[in-house]
């Protein structure tokens, strides 16, 4: 009886012991993380993982027991199946690759013989597989890349360098060797390239340096220098592109950028530069003598049209006389506006054409032109209809400027059109609030090629044309700024040789003709003198003996001053009200003279000079004029100057008393 206890135990024991065993190869064989399974010599699995009913969608109890092939019959005949035969038959182990369709997934897989068959591992490696696939490409695209970089540097010219710093290293191109002067193959280092840089750029290169490592520096520079080539001595531009690579301290560990040579797109550029430094200083000289022009050819025309002007005062000269007098002033005035047409062509090529705009009536600007005309109307026989129908007839224009327009085309339409002819003059507005004037005349007419230039400068369609009515061929230009600086548009209709010609202006006008104020219009018969005492400075005898003489008769006490010196000496000596003097004088200028009166005797002026730009005014301005009256100065601008000179130095007087 213990004896057969003592068996039962130990049974139990063998069975413990087993069913221990079993757990743990259990165990160990679903920590497997790769799919596991047995299969014996019938092709039966006897056992599988987690991994492998995972992978088959399966589970466990539906494979173990069952026929490989049974279970996975598309692997049948393919190379899965074929390795696993010849595992079976030549008993070796076997380690492969392959992609699994109906899983779609990539499987490494390892077959080794056992006492019962085989057994199978399979490790899902389709992400590894997707990572190197990628990798392949991004190295193929690099290829290609790489390839296309060399390709264009080669067509380009362009050289490539690495520099290591810390160890001196200098990698470059064949084309950096060549653009420096170098055998094709000869290796280059740092010393070598400072070398060939011209020793006048050389401190470009090393304030590059400095300014890449200083802290917050930017890594990336773009410089250029001159590099004396090693083999001829040539002189060569070249342009360098590059980048610093700093470690984790801001050191440099690395250079990489290119080389250019750049020498004939430099020297293009420095032959351009100097062709309009040229260009420019031209234009000044040109600008300078056209200035000097208008001031000689201005100087002589004052004392006659201020002599013209006094004569046409006198009462008692007969009507012939009176005529030949207007006609000398009209010429003489036109000879002026001609001096004033090339002036404002400089200030329109020069940006500088300005306006002084305030409401202005167009209708009264229209006739105060036609008045200007009048007698070459009347000389010519010529038939004026005016239809003044705008209702809108205000606009926000500088008058002078507007005024010269009409005058411009009143003049052509005059000199174009034969003796009693016809011109028409018409008005009105639209609906967008602008107002219209149309200028037509039954003249010449404007062939159709020509009328896309008819606003150039210089443009009269012909010598023939220019020889017959003779003219700058500037007006019409001026004209166009004039009327497109004011937002608006002119423009010409004809319908050629002998069919007359119309011409368009288009501007805004105020939306209320209602308005009262002033009308900016030059009044030539105004009779206003004064009496006050003046100090004219003017070095031109005649000149000078026309203006005291035409300034006495109205009333002004004057005493003439031909030079600095004399004018000086005349202020210290008496007092007066104003100083009127020409800013060109013998020892110095006018605007010092002014600026040394102002000072000292508080004197307040005006400065007649024959140059009128902007520049110049704004000369007289600060030297302390408060008026610039550009020459041939006539009586009614001076006396209208005078009087609003005097007037502001009586306020400021009454304003100084108050206090």
């Amino acid at each position: 009886m213990g004896e057969m206890d003592q068996k039962s135990g130990t049974t139990r024991d063998v069975d413990s012991l087993v069913r221990n065993l079993i757990a743990e190869r259990e165990t160990i064989l679903a920590s497997i993380s790769d799919a596991f399974s047995a299969i014996d010599r019938n092709w039966r699995y006897t056992y599988v993982n987690d991994k492998v009913a995972e992978l088959a969608g399966r589970a466990k109890e539906e494979i173990i027991g069952k026929v490989i092939w049974d279970v996975f019959p598309e692997a049948v005949g393919g190379e899965f199946y074929e390795r696993c035969l010849r595992a079976m038959e030549a008993r070796q182990p076997d380690h492969f690759e392959i992609f699994y369709k109906p899983w779609g997934r990539w499987l490494e897989t390892r077959i080794y013989p056992a006492a019962e068959g085989i057994v199978i591992f399979r490790a899902d490696i389709t992400e590894r597989k997707e990572n190197e696939a990628r990798l392949r490409e991004n190295e193929r695209r690099l290829q290609e890349l790489e390839e296309r970089v060399r390709l264009a540097v080669e067509a380009a010219d362009v050289g490539t360098f690495d520099f290591y710093p810390p160890t001196g290293e200098l990698k470059w191109s064949a084309r950096c060797n060549e653009i420096f002067g170098l055998p094709r193959e000869a290796e280059a280092d740092y010393v070598s390239y400072v070398n060939g840089v011209h020793p006048e750029d050389r401190h470009i290169i090393h304030e590059t340096v400095a300014g890449v490592l200083k802290p917050g520096g930017d890594a990336r520079y773009d410089i250029e220098y001159r590099v004396i080539r090693a083999e001829d001595r040539q002189e060569r531009w070249v342009s360098e592109k590059g980048r610093a690579i700093l470690d984790e301290k801001g050191h440099a560990v690395r250079f990489i950028g290119t080389l250019l040579d750049i020498t004939e797109s430099k020297n293009a550029a420095i032959a351009l530069q100097r062709a309009k430094i040229q260009a420019e200083e031209a234009n000044r000289a040109k600008d300078q003598f056209l200035a000097m022009l208008s001031h000689e050819l201005r100087t002589p025309l004052t004392p006659v049209l201020m002599s013209v002007a006094a004569m046409r005062r006198e009462t008692d000269i007969p009507n012939s006389v009176r005529s030949d007098l207007e006609m000398l002033q009209r010429n003489i005035e036109l000879e002026a506006l001609l001096i004033d047409d090339l002036l404002d062509l400089t200030r329109i090529a020069h940006g500088k054409f300005e306006l002084h705009q305030d409401a202005v009536d167009v209708h009264a600007s229209l006739e105060h032109a036609l008045s200007i005309s009048e007698a070459d109307l009347t000389q010519k026989s010529l038939h004026l209809a005016k239809r003044f129908e705008a209702t809108e007839h205000h606009s926000w224009a500088d008058a002078a400027r507007l005024q010269q327009v009409f005058w411009n085309i009143i003049k052509n339409s005059i000199k174009f059109t034969p003796d009693g002819g016809k011109i028409d003059i018409f008005t009105h507005n639209d609906d967008q609030h602008c107002i219209i004037i149309e200028f037509s005349d039954t003249g010449i007419g404007i062939e159709p090629e020509l009328q896309p230039r008819i606003f150039d400068a210089f443009e009269q369609g012909s010598p023939a044309m220019t020889s017959r009515f003779g003219g700058l061929g500037l007006g019409l230009a001026i004209s166009k700024r004039v009327i497109d600086l004011h937002g608006g548009t002119i423009c010409v209709r004809s319908e050629g040789c002998g069919k007359g010609a119309t011409f368009i202006i288009k501007l805004n006008a105020m939306e209320t003709s209602l308005l009262e104020g002033p009308t900016y219009l030059l009044d030539l018969k105004s009779g206003i003198t004064g009496t006050a005492d003046l100090l004219l400075v003017e070095d031109h005898a005649d000149t000078a003996r026309v203006m005291q003489r035409v300034l006495e008769s109205a009333g002004y006490s004057v005493m003439h001053a031909a030079s600095i010196a004399q004018a000086r000496d005349l202020a210290h000596g008496r007092k007066f009200d104003l100083v009127i003097s020409d800013v060109g004088l013998p020892d110095g200028t006018g605007l010092d003279l002014m600026r040394d009166l102002k000072e000292t005797h508080g004197l307040m002026g005006i400065a007649l000079s024959g140059f009128g730009t902007e520049d110049d005014v704004n000369a007289s301005k600060a030297a302390g004029f408060t008026e610039h009256i550009t020459k041939p100065v006539d009586w009614e601008r001076l006396r209208d100057a005078i009087a609003r000179v005097l007037a502001t130095r009586a306020n400021s007087t009454a304003n100084g008393a108050g206090k």
